[in-house]
């Protein structure tokens, strides 16, 4: 049955269909609701296609109150119900000297890694006239202690109830590029418009991330629905392929997140 899905995913995303099939086997198996960390949309593709061969679970997704992008799955096997407290989230809002500092999305989340905790344990972090942020219930407690300051500032975490968690605000600039490929460097290439050597340079060291993840191989082939965040720039989504030109290229609709 897992071979059956590989066919679907990346090669280097077997390890990760192997273990989301994992805990659908223990939900079937022990018949009883199985959490799972916060995932990335493409984690998210993942479980939804495992999900197809385990007919007796019925997979629920929650991230905190509204639109969210990183969320938790619970496995929940048929007769059985769970509500918003089985996902175990707790939503923060950051108090800081915002008269006297600006804090950025990379400076907040920057700090959070610097507490030791895996990205697993994070959920979305929302920066708009105030920084809150959604993390797993049971590291609460170890953020609330260890993350006082961020770019130098003294910052302390508040609990807040799920309803005052604020949306995202969408900033990002919808573009179509022309491009010859779906190579990972070609694609940066046409977005950020620069030269194909700089680009592939780009992602030799190390500087991008495909669904949060670094990638070093320019040849890395992008497929709709990706992310990719290059240091320095932001991030970008490849949101559809609108058509393939008489020449042979592909023309892109691309969803666009500059750095502030």
């Amino acid at each position: 049955m897992v071979k059956e899905i590989y066919q679907h995913f990346r090669e280097e995303e077997k390890d990760s269909i192997v273990k989301i099939n994992s805990k659908f086997e223990i939900a079937s198996r022990d018949y009883y609701p199985v959490l799972l960390d916060f995932l990335d949309p493409r984690e998210q593709k993942i479980v939804d296609s495992v999900s197809g061969y385990y007919p007796d679970i019925t997979v629920c997704f929650y991230g905190g109150k509204g639109d969210r992008e990183r969320l938790r799955a619970i496995l929940v096997p048929e007769m059985l119900e769970v509500s918003e407290s089985d996902f175990e989230i707790t939503v923060l809002e950051i108090i800081y000297p915002e008269k006297f500092i600006t804090l950025s999305h990379r400076n907040v989340l920057g700090a959070i890694m610097n507490v030791g905790l895996d990205r697993y344990v994070i959920g979305d972090i929302v920066i708009g006239d105030k920084i809150q942020l959604a993390v797993a219930s049971p590291y609460v407690q170890m953020f609330t202690e260890q993350l006082t300051h961020i770019k130098n500032a003294p910052v302390k975490l508040k609990e807040i109830e799920h309803d005052a968690f604020i949306s995202p605000v969408d900033d990002g600039e919808t573009i179509t590029v022309l491009s010859s490929s779906f190579r990972l460097d070609t694609v940066i290439s046409d977005v950020l418009n620069e030269g194909r050597a700089k680009s592939k340079e780009r992602v030799s060291k190390g500087k991008v991330k495909v669904n949060h993840t670094i990638t070093n191989s320019p040849a890395f082939i992008i497929e709709v629905d990706d992310v990719v965040s290059v240091r320095h720039f932001g991030r970008f989504k490849i949101n559809s392929i609108i058509a393939e030109t008489r020449k042979g290229k592909y023309r892109l609709q691309v969803k666009v997140y500059r750095s502030k």
